[in-house]
């Protein structure tokens, strides 16, 4: 790394500059390295709102949906080249690409082959994997060889080094976590959700959940999704939610501000399938909160090692075979799990997917979280009806007790905030990334990614859930 006293001139480069997800990550770490680098944003639109930082816009580098230009990968090279030496006056000490592999851009890997091919230093961050259960996204060509590549955790860790990347040129950078401001109302009344309500958040087990909750209590989810198919599902939630009279109500974060809808706030859950990084696991704790909910272990793993800890979550809702249409549960996943082997083009037989449901109906039961939403609502419904299917939920989940009374656990609470300041701060996150700029500025590495066995970690039976398969709608 260079001097101290010399900033690192660091290009960040991604399809977009839109709120949240990404673009929030990339302004976090700008931010945590503060006068270590001398930052340029390069992305394929102008942004809304202009960042405190400089910008150019290479409109090539857009998600093909938007792009408006006819530029081949060499010629959108050759403009963020540009872009970069009229900026710093000469090369990037790095070029810093944000999800570079997700397949939002047929150039993109080809535009990283290019500027990695004349000499430029690269770092790749993957925060989403086009073969985790995007097929609309992925193709077979090769992702950039002899790259330095970074993840948001241990577990994309261990998969990128099972598909061939070596230690020397694989980092972890966890995303830094701010805090919440944590004033409370006195008279909170929600449980509160704040996600944007897509598929893989699961909101159908949220509802379900309101079904245990203190009568004083209701569940609240904060934002819509905006692509159609989200809508839809969210539509068929708020329109069931409306008929059976359920205590859960939606689009808080749009008619509220969002300190206020906090403050309102007794805890929080989380039902999610599928994370990243996995901010609804952490943030609750920053706003003295207790979090509640459903567990992902190969996201948590790296919280747990931290210090954080998640008494108050569960693995699994055991749904009895009867309380649903189980014939219609094994078609669809059956189905589902065919069409998604077939978009990747994995093989695959109708014995694949016997023994594939076989890993999910177990002990004449299964995890409410598989069910596609029609078939969560008859759960919802058989559950509502009869008071011996009420008891019997308990009987068999007896965790689901603990929503009747949400008891706040105040040492358990002041722990897990310290230890997630101590290992996502912003300081942290400087720390992480300036070792990471030192092993790129000072190692040239040797290794490539191999596609298929990617896709065989990521496109597994455990893996299929009927709330991320289009045709479980159709």
């Amino acid at each position: 790394m260079k001097k101290s006293t010399e900033p690192l001139k660091v290009a960040f480069v991604h399809h977009h500059l839109r709120r949240g997800g990404v673009s929030k990550v990339i302004s976090q770490q700008i931010g945590a390295l503060g006068g270590l680098v001398r930052p340029l944003l390069v992305t394929g639109e102008a942004p809304e709102q202009s960042p405190p930082y400089a910008v150019e816009v290479v409109a090539g580098l857009a998600y093909d949906r938007d792009r408006t230009d006819r530029d081949t990968p060499k010629e959108i090279a050759g403009r963020l080249e540009s872009a970069v030496f009229g900026h710093f006056g000469g090369r990037a000490d790095i070029l810093h690409f944000h999800n570079p592999t997700l397949g939002k851009n047929k150039d993109f890997i080809a535009v990283i082959d290019i500027l990695k091919s004349g000499g430029h230093r690269t770092l790749l961050q993957i925060h989403d994997f086009a073969e985790d259960g995007r097929p609309a996204n992925y193709s077979k060509t090769p992702y950039p060889r002899d790259c330095h590549y970074a993840v948001l955790n241990s577990k994309d860790y261990g998969v990128l080094r099972k598909a061939g990347l070596k230690p020397e040129g694989l980092h972890i950078i966890p995303n830094p976590v701010p805090p919440l401001a944590g004033a409370r109302s006195p008279d909170a009344d929600l449980v509160l959700y704040p996600v944007r309500a897509i598929r893989r958040k699961n909101i159908g087990e949220a509802v379900f959940l309101s079904l245990f909750l203190d009568e004083r209590m209701t569940v609240g989810v904060t934002l819509e999704p905006t692509g159609e198919l989200d809508r839809r599902s969210l539509d068929g939630w708020k329109r069931f939610v409306r008929e059976r009279g359920l205590r859960a109500v939606f689009r808080l974060g749009l008619e509220n501000r969002f300190e206020d809808i906090l403050a309102r706030s007794e805890c929080m859950i989380t039902t999610s399938i599928k994370e990243g990084f996995g901010y609804c696991f952490l943030e609750p704790w920053t706003a003295d909160r207790m979090l509640f909910g459903r567990l992902l272990p190969e996201v948590c793993a790296d919280f747990e090692r931290a210090g954080v800890a998640f008494p108050s979550l569960y693995g699994f809702i055991d749904i009895p075979l009867d309380y649903f249409d189980s014939g219609r549960f094994v078609e669809k996943w059956k189905r589902c799990f065919l069409a998604q082997r077939e978009s990747y083009g994995l093989s695959s037989d109708e014995r694949t997917a016997d023994e594939g449901i076989g890993s999910v109906v177990r002990d004449g039961s299964v995890d409410f979280c598989y069910l596609s939403e029609d078939l969560q609502r008859q759960v919802i419904d058989t559950v509502l009806q009869s008071p011996r299917a009420f008891d019997k939920m308990l009987d068999i989940n007896p965790f689901l007790n603990q929503f009747f009374s949400l008891k706040e656990r105040k040492k358990l609470i002041a722990r897990n905030k310290e230890a997630i300041k101590g290992r996502y701060s912003r300081e942290r996150c400087c720390t992480d990334l300036s070792a990471i700029y030192r092993a790129v500025m000072g190692r040239e590495v040797s290794h490539a990614i191999d596609k298929r066995v990617l896709l065989e970690q990521f496109v597994t039976r455990r893996a299929s859930h009927l709330l991320l398969c289009d045709a479980a709608y159709e």
